[in-house]
């Protein structure tokens, strides 16, 4: 191996590359110790330069802010590993947004790599799914600091401060976007005495919302002898484990799409040998999106309806700390408001007034979508002892509602028999007995917003 020991006033890291890559960083010291912590940044699914889904009618300020919004994120994360001194920095999967990688979204990971070796911090990249090893890229010229992790076998890297090793660093990225294979089976820890980490893009357990590429469980990682697991994919930050191994998603850095809410952001992480993993979720996203439900019960006009849903935004925006919001809304509750709501563009027009009053604020608030969940203020058993066809109807309803009724069985059988000579009957998912009531609730409230109190 070569190497040499730089003054102290600098900081310029070597790399020196073999079997592993070991990175050393200066100053280095002649009397340095073992040192008992270590400190990086944990951040994954970075989708650079994604296509922001779900929104439509955008202003042209909010469009603007939302296609940068990927690219701000992940310069957030820059900002914050090189004010926190961080020893590294590790990026486990899908970098990009797809195999086809655009060569903006390149230039900026690459550049952001760079700021990061110019301060001495190391960074190792795992891909996933959605950019695997095996999609296209430019032929771009990358920091010298910036180590890739490849899909043949389990890469790794030993990082030394003033020439003593503090952490080992092991990862393996995607080969190809569909991956079946449990690849933590690859993963072998040295047992050096230093915090080990592993990095690595996969599905740990079944209820994840998400494809189960690379799929593994958390006893299976635990028991492989590891201090940290730095996973990706799953977008919502959760820690599996807190005590070693830690077992953590980040989660992803800024939000996509409506329905990925609340937070987002990266994980700063401190191993030592004196107590559990610190794991601290730092938020870098510059649009955060929420979906909320408000009452409207209590109002008695179109006018309430607009100051209530004005006083929930503003709450809502209090709690974004800064950064702008883009909202789904959804007005809940009885109401006798209720066949007003649903005559000619009321809704609409309540829609556009709000959008039009919280689009000024700074930062923005933007109601991408405001729904009706709202239902009449009917007194149900009164209506139902009434000896007419909306008495009928209710009772229909309710019937189907009750759990001691024989009602949604027959109904069962009476579906069953009509569709069971249907070619696509095999395909249906049977929707279970709650799923029922809910709907014929919902069904009855839409009727008798048709009906009750007519001529």
């Amino acid at each position: 191996m070569r190497g040499r020991c730089l003054p102290a006033t600098r900081k310029i890291p070597v790399i020196l590359t073999c079997r592993w890559v070991i990175i050393a960083q200066a100053p280095c010291s002649p009397n340095a110790g073992i040192m008992t912590s270590v400190r990086f940044i944990h951040c994954a699914d970075l989708h650079i330069d994604t296509p922001f889904r779900g929104l439509s009618q955008v202003a042209k300020d909010i469009a603007k802010t939302l296609g940068e919004a990927t690219f701000t994120s992940f310069e957030n994360i820059i900002d914050l590993a090189v004010a926190n001194h961080v020893d590294f920095v590790v990026i486990a999967g899908d970098v990009y947004d797809s195999s086809d990688r655009s060569l903006r979204a390149q230039f900026a990971f690459r550049d952001g790599l760079g700021r990061l070796a110019e301060h001495g911090i190391p960074s190792f990249v795992a891909f996933g799914n959605h950019d695997p090893v095996s999609g296209w890229s430019n032929s771009l010229e990358w920091p010298e600091l910036a180590h890739r992790f490849g899909a043949k076998e389990v890469d790794v890297c030993q990082v030394t401060r003033g020439g003593t090793i503090v952490a080992s660093v092991h990862g393996m990225s995607f080969g190809k976007a569909t991956v079946t294979d449990d690849l933590s089976s690859q993963f072998e820890p040295h047992r050096s005495g230093v915090p080990e980490i592993a990095v690595l893009h996969a599905n740990v357990g079944s209820n994840t919302g998400h494809a189960p590429y690379a799929p593994t469980t958390v006893p299976l990682l635990a028991k492989r002898g590891f201090d940290y697991w730095a996973l990706g994919h799953v977008h919502r930050h959760q820690v599996l484990r807190t005590e070693a191994p830690a077992i953590v998603y980040p989660g992803c850095s800024q939000s996509r799409h409506p329905n990925e809410t609340g937070a987002k952001g990266c994980c700063l992480v401190t191993l030592s040998d004196s107590g559990a993993p610190d794991v601290r979720f730092v938020p870098t996203d510059v649009v955060r999106y929420r979906q909320e439900r408000v009452d409207v019960s209590s109002c008695a006009t179109i006018d309430a309806i607009q100051r209530i849903v004005e006083e929930a935004c503003d709450r809502l925006s209090e709690e974004a700390d800064g950064r702008h919001l883009v909202m789904r809304l959804a007005l809940a509750g009885r109401t006798p408001l209720q066949r007003e709501l649903l005559q000619g563009d009321t809704h609409v027009g309540l829609e556009e007034r709000l959008r039009e009053g919280l689009l000024g604020r700074s930062p923005w608030v933007w109601l991408e979508r405001l729904t009706l969940e709202t239902r009449g203020a009917y007194d149900i058993q009164a209506l139902r002892a009434q000896q007419d066809f909306t008495g009928d109807m209710v009772r229909a309803y309710t019937s189907l509602l009750d759990s001691d009724s024989d009602a949604l069985p027959q109904l069962r059988a009476e579906i069953e028999t009509d569709l069971r000579t249907w070619a696509g009957y095999r395909h249906l998912t049977q929707p279970s007995d709650d799923e029922i009531r809910y709907l014929a609730e919902r069904a009855m409230h839409e009727t008798l917003n048709l009906t009750a109190g007519e001529d």
